[in-house]
């Protein structure tokens, strides 16, 4: 994948979530991890890698002798980076032609990705590609002019939570975030003090099919015991006030969880720290002029 610098260390740290790897220079990641790539929200695919070599010469030889067949095949090839002098279409036919089976180029069953790069080539069998749901829920019929990105929200649920886990928003807005984790099988809940917002997050739910507990509740007092917490803790004109506001919401979540990823355009580190949090990373996410920040914590004290 290309990673926008601004981004660079966001997209590292879903790939090091999901895969337990960083990405290289390139935006390639090596893994002995499978991961759904269906759930990236910046992972593109997930690869099984059949030859890594340094040349086309020597990829030859060994598409020679694996006697690879795939009905409805397809093969893509991919430059990192896109200026590199390899005609990309004749790569492709030149690969294909050791390749059993009827090729289909339009709607194929069978992916086989080329990757190239200056110093190595990677060929391999396509396991799974991102489903980029994300992009639709941006389109979701409620919404305000501080909602989460979706992409961004589905990024928070892959740092912290998995399919099978309980996960909890505890300022669920229009809910990006409850959304994001309940389509990709992790149980969701999400609570807000605006009724309007619960309104909107139930609303949204419903528009896309999707089921998560959704409840008129006070982050301060919510109680309960989750998987995991990922919410953009909320933030306006009364910094006072709203310093004090999150200092009890960090204060009363601290317990509800052993692991948490929470969004604020202040530096809340201290506070966290203050508070009992470890604080294992903080990420960027630089916008413009804005710039929130993704404070990853855990928790023992459960």
């Amino acid at each position: 994948m290309a990673i926008p610098f601004q981004q660079s260390e966001l997209v590292s740290a879903e790939s090091v979530a999901l895969t337990d790897a960083a990405p290289d220079a390139h935006g390639i990641t090596i893994s002995d991890i499978c991961v759904d790539a269906r759930r990236g929200a910046h992972l593109k695919n997930c690869t099984e890698i059949l030859f890594e070599t340094s040349s086309v010469s020597e990829l030859c030889v060994h598409l020679r002798s694996a006697d690879l067949y795939a009905d409805d095949f397809r093969v893509s090839v991919v430059k990192k980076p896109r200026s590199l002098d390899v005609d990309s279409m004749e790569l492709a036919r030149e690969i294909g032609s050791f390749i059993g089976g009827k090729p289909n180029l339009s709607s194929p069953q069978v992916v086989f990705l080329t990757v190239v790069t200056s110093e190595k080539i990677w060929f391999g069998r396509v396991l799974s590609n991102s489903d980029g749901i994300w992009q639709e829920y941006n389109q979701r019929p409620y919404v305000t002019s501080s909602s989460l990105p979706a992409r961004l929200a589905l990024t928070l649920v892959n740092l912290v939570a998995s399919p099978g886990e309980h996960l909890l928003d505890p300022c669920c807005g229009t809910g990006t975030i409850v959304m994001s984790a309940a389509y990709y099988g992790i149980r969701a809940s999400g609570a807000d003090i605006n009724p309007r917002m619960v309104g909107a997050t139930t609303k949204n739910l419903q528009h896309y099919g999707l089921k998560a507990d959704i409840r008129l509740e006070d982050a301060r007092i919510i109680e309960g015991k989750f998987d995991a917490v990922a919410t953009d803790l909320p933030y306006g004109i009364s910094l006072v006030k709203d310093t004090v506001a999150t200092a009890e919401i960090l204060t009363n979540l601290r317990t509800c969880s052993p692991k948490a990823a929470f969004i604020d355009t202040r530096d809340i580190s201290q506070q966290l720290i203050d508070l009992g949090y470890r604080v294992e990373t903080i990420i960027p996410v630089p916008k413009l002029r804005l710039i929130r920040r993704i404070f990853i914590t855990s928790n023992d004290d459960q």
